[in-house]
């Protein structure tokens, strides 16, 4: 199972910028400037409300995407911090 905790999936991204000397697009408080959600919280949607295709999916960053990939945008709202 996906580990969510907020400040240490901040730290790690903190941590995987500087060590690959990659620019820090996360907002360093975890909250999405456009939609408000954290964006290291997991959070349910359902996706295609309605259709035969509906189903729930958990949006969030957790620590290990966090501690190995660099955070480019919201996976709540998909909004990108690098545009």
């Amino acid at each position: 199972m996906s580990k969510f905790d907020v400040v240490e999936a901040s730290n790690a991204q903190k941590h995987y910028c500087n060590e690959n000397n990659a620019p820090h697009f996360a907002p360093q408080s975890g909250r999405c400037w456009n939609c408000g959600s954290n964006i290291y919280e997991a959070k349910q949607k359902v996706m295609a409300k309605g259709t035969e295709y509906e189903r729930e999916v958990t949006t969030g960053i957790t620590v290990e995407e966090a501690s190995n990939s660099l955070v480019t945008g919201c996976p709540h709202c998909n909004r990108s911090y690098c545009d």
